[in-house]
């Protein structure tokens, strides 16, 4: 069945097309992301910028010990206005002003999704080093040294976090920039009463933007958002010092990004972007948000990256065994298992995924 996208209007549909273009012209994400990373100047909460209308924050930890298997840091300080990932339904008043926060694990049942009101429910440093929302998180520190502690739902979390020079841009450009670091971390998980330490990879991420919420200080309709309807980003710690990143965006149906980022701890970062994700089967159970809307959620799925040679260097075959969490956007993260191939070797082992599918919801009305 073909996917039906939700009812958008002209101008979010030229908005969506104007942006694809200019991706297409001035995005130099591809370049970039086989550089040393040079501009820690650029990351800044920027909640008082007339320019940047967002930023975001991002730390993500893709191989934990049992039961937690993975944790997101998902932090956003202002509001999109992007289809995809508004939180409308928890917003009030200006969504400028609003910051959001999602994080879960396989083992907390409740994830955590909150909105805070900036400043009376936050403390952040107009030059990053503290951003603290609520009770429930926060980040010290500045590149490349970074410190977080969290509790949410019986959870406590501290890691210190040491973040390299090898980056992997997902855009780059005038208007959004958007990057992920590869880092260090070390530290504890603490659940019920059990003390968990771990150690490895992971990800530092960070991004600002102009959106719609630099000029509209109030929440904007659906239709009118910025199309975004399709989002996964998944990240694999394949070994001790190699990380994968995966990642599909769609605007108004048409592919925005299709990349597979490989970094390493000791030699510089590579990207392709002859990539292919493709669902095997679905979830059987139906997925709705609190804000009842359905989600058709992959099951299992698949990768498969070519070189410039049309080589094939990675084949990867994937199953969700974990619960899908809500909160991330519209959509869920979760856990999966995966086999397949990697430069013709065998390889197997955990992978982290994020997933939003924003479907016209009549399609599942006339089922």
């Amino acid at each position: 069945m073909k996917k039906q996208l939700p009812k958008i209007s002209i101008g979010s549909k030229v908005l969506g097309q104007s942006l694809l273009f200019a991706q297409s012209v001035i995005d130099k994400a591809e370049k970039y992301s086989t550089l040393p990373f040079s501009q820690s100047h650029i990351i800044q909460p920027r909640v008082d910028e007339k320019y940047y209308s967002w930023t975001h924050y991002g730390i993500f930890f893709p191989l934990l010990p049992e039961p937690h298997r993975y944790l997101n840091i998902m932090i956003l300080l202002g509001t999109p206005g992007a289809l995809a990932f508004d939180h409308d339904d928890i917003i009030h008043g200006n969504p400028r002003k609003t910051a959001t926060f999602f994080s879960s694990t396989a083992a907390v049942e409740k994830a955590l999704l909150k909105a805070y009101i900036i400043p009376e429910d936050t403390k952040i440093n107009e030059d990053g080093s503290l951003i603290e929302l609520g009770q429930e998180i926060s980040i010290q520190g500045k590149f490349p040294k970074i410190h977080i502690n969290g509790h949410y739902e019986g959870l406590d979390f501290d890691f210190d976090i040491d973040v390299t020079s090898h980056v992997s841009w997902f855009i780059k450009t005038p208007i959004y920039d958007h990057f992920s670091l590869l880092a260090k971390f070390k530290g504890f998980l603490t659940y019920q009463a059990e003390r968990i330490e771990s150690e490895g990879l992971c990800t530092y991420e960070y991004a600002r933007a102009v959106g719609a919420h630099s000029i509209a200080n109030k929440l904007i309709p659906d239709a009118y958002k910025l199309p975004l309807d399709f989002f996964t980003y998944q990240i694999i710690n394949l070994n001790e010092t190699t990380q994968l990143l995966l990642t599909k965006a769609d605007i108004a149906g048409q592919t925005a990004a299709y990349t597979l980022h490989i970094r390493y701890l000791d030699r510089p970062a590579e990207v392709y972007t002859d990539v292919s994700f493709d669902i095997i089967s679905h979830q059987v159970d139906d997925y709705i948000s609190p804000t009842g809307q359905k989600m058709r959620l992959p099951k299992f799925f698949s990768w498969i990256a070519r070189n410039e040679a049309k080589q094939i260097i990675l084949n990867i075959q994937a199953e969700i065994d974990c619960p899908l969490r809500y909160g991330h956007g519209r959509g869920y993260a979760s856990s999966y298992i995966f086999t397949g191939n990697y430069f013709g070797n065998e390889v197997q082992g955990r992978g982290y995924i994020e997933y939003i599918d924003v479907e016209n919801q009549q399609t599942f009305e006339d089922e």
